[in-house]
């Protein structure tokens, strides 16, 4: 019997969805304002980065080898346009980090674990992008773990529909080990009983799914755009694909708050994973939870100097 589209509006529906299927499409994450707001501020950043020339697009799609960073090629279809690092291109993007709908779920799926984002980009994908090789995000760890340590939210800020290039998800796939990245997909997910399922949508839900769902993107023939705000939070000794504390822009450092940074991935935990330390003297990034002096090449006779500490500094938490 084909599998029905794990639909969820409350998170305890959603959690019992990931359990069971791996995936879930919470609808109704954002307000119409919300939805309104992020959806421009994406054009907008998208629209300028192509016109002076350092936008991320290709003609094919998320993993394909024409990707390039740059302007438009004259009469080029764009099939796939990426907007990376959001943190540094509006606050908008920084707010929905803090949604409570997020958190319950990375709770629950990381079982109390610290968590961070890990990246956080916009994605545009057109007509001629095409389907992506079937994978599970978590096969790039080289152990069978029984639980995930990543899971992926989709924001929908347009519709989703199968012809968009929707997501592929194989029901229930998070409880077997990682597909053959070289083998038939849909051998592969016929052994395991399970089908691949289009994950369709109303702009404004959220689609979640955890880092052993085996997924990939498909094809979009279709003549609207599909339009994503992409968020992967990883526990927090997962080497993340984007590492905020270095990436986060001297500009946007000042105005980002505690929780900004604890997002974000500025703390460190149990005295071992993600300390940062002072890149100048006065500079003034550190984690959340510990800070260490300046100290630079120290030698007799030289000009560097170090700078010590006002107070003791605070012991990294556990």
């Amino acid at each position: 019997m084909a599998h029905t589209l794990a639909v969820a509006h409350t998170t305890d529906d959603g959690k019992a969805n990931l359990d069971t299927y791996g995936y879930t499409v919470h609808e109704d994450f954002l307000s119409p304002g919300e939805l309104a707001a992020l959806r421009q501020r994406l054009e907008e950043q998208a629209e300028l980065e192509r016109a002076e020339g350092v936008a991320v697009l290709s003609g094919s799609g998320h993993a394909a080898s024409d990707k390039y960073i740059g302007a438009p090629k004259p009469n080029e279809r764009i099939g796939y346009q990426e907007v990376r690092h959001l943190p540094n291109k509006g606050r908008v993007f920084l707010d929905v980090l803090h949604k409570p709908v997020i958190h319950d779920y990375a709770t629950h799926l990381f079982r109390g674990e610290a968590y961070n984002a890990a990246s956080h980009n916009g994605v545009f994908l057109s007509s001629g992008s095409s389907r992506q090789v079937l994978h599970a995000d978590q096969q790039a760890i080289p152990l069978i773990l029984d639980r995930p340590v990543m899971f992926v939210m989709m924001i929908c800020l347009s519709d989703f529909d199968a012809d968009m290039g929707a997501t592929l998800v194989a029901p229930g796939s998070h409880r077997f080990p990682a597909p053959d990245l070289r083998a038939d997909p849909d051998e592969q997910v016929r052994a395991i009983g399970s089908e691949l399922v289009p994950l369709t949508a109303k702009a404004g839900s959220v689609l979640l799914w955890e880092s052993r769902t085996w997924h990939c993107a498909g094809a979009s023939t279709s003549d609207k755009t599909r339009v994503s705000i992409g968020v992967a939070w990883a526990q927090h000794f997962i080497k993340p694909q984007d590492f905020f504390p270095a990436v986060i822009h001297d500009d946007v450092y000042p105005t980002l708050t505690d929780t900004d940074k604890e997002l974000l991935g500025f703390r460190v935990v149990r005295e071992y994973a993600g300390a940062i330390g002072p890149r100048w003297p006065g500079d003034q990034r550190s984690n959340t939870n510990v800070r260490h002096p300046y100290v630079p090449e120290l030698v007799k006779g030289g000009t560097k100097r170090a700078v010590p500490l006002d107070g003791a500094a605070a012991v990294p938490g556990r």
